[in-house]
């Protein structure tokens, strides 16, 4: 029965899920109008990206193209951008946009930005202590509901520090992005390769990009509140 009431309680849930829905077409759509608008400049994203990072002095940094759209991304492990095919050879508003933002991580990890410094940390906690959320909660109800332990109450609030865990990260996630998609802005305009005209079509790229993350806080946060009604209700029958 208590597993039951945790799929009954999915409900809640709908909100996020129509958000999440919904940002994803923006986010698409937004990107298709201004991936038709080329720039005046011509160059490709990858040769912006590449002009952006020596400016800066990350020379070293690499850039290498990837499958797939919209998969950009920054890895610090081994110091490199990738780009989407939809963005690599790009010559379009929203492509040197997108390779802009992920220049942005670049950047906030040279400067060692507090929030980003704080999500790394953060991350191999989660990998490690994720597995345990259920374990600790399903365990800590049963020795509760059947067996009337006193220490179960601490079982199950340590499961669900570990489970907000995930809310946390999203949190910190959010300013992350929104600082990244705000200096792709500034260089863009700063260095010339964009008009404010220009720029201002990535702006609307970006910020349709940062619906995506505030759908995954909102789902995050009622993901949370899911997994408290489903306690509350668990431990009342």
């Amino acid at each position: 029965m208590i597993y039951y009431i945790y799929y009954i309680l999915g409900i809640v849930m709908i909100p996020g899920i129509i958000m999440g829905i919904w940002a994803q077409s923006k986010v698409f759509s937004t990107f298709n109008h201004y991936n038709k608008i080329e720039t005046k400049h011509g160059k490709s994203a990858s040769e912006v990206a590449r002009y952006m990072l020596d400016s800066v002095g990350c020379v070293d940094t690499k850039i290498k193209p990837i499958k797939g759209e919209l998969t950009d991304n920054f890895d610090p492990r081994n110091n490199t951008v990738s780009l989407s095919e939809s963005v690599y050879n790009e010559r379009s508003v929203a492509s040197i946009g997108v390779a802009c933002h992920e220049i942005g991580h670049v950047i906030q990890h040279k400067e060692k930005y507090a929030p980003i410094q704080v999500r790394n940390k953060l991350v191999p906690v989660i990998n490690v202590l994720g597995y345990f959320a259920w374990p600790l909660i399903f365990i800590g109800l049963i020795a509760e509901i059947i067996f009337y332990a006193t220490f179960a109450k601490w079982l199950i609030w340590v499961g669900v520090g570990v489970y907000a865990l995930n809310t946390i990260f999203c949190l910190i996630t959010l300013p992350i992005e929104r600082n990244a998609s705000k200096r792709a802005y500034k260089m863009l305009v700063s260095t010339g390769e964009m008009d404010e005209k220009e720029a201002e079509g990535v702006k609307k790229v970006l910020d349709a990009a940062s619906l995506t993350y505030v759908a995954a806080l909102v789902t995050s946060i009622l993901s949370l509140l899911r997994l408290l009604l489903f306690i509350f209700i668990a431990r009342e029958k």
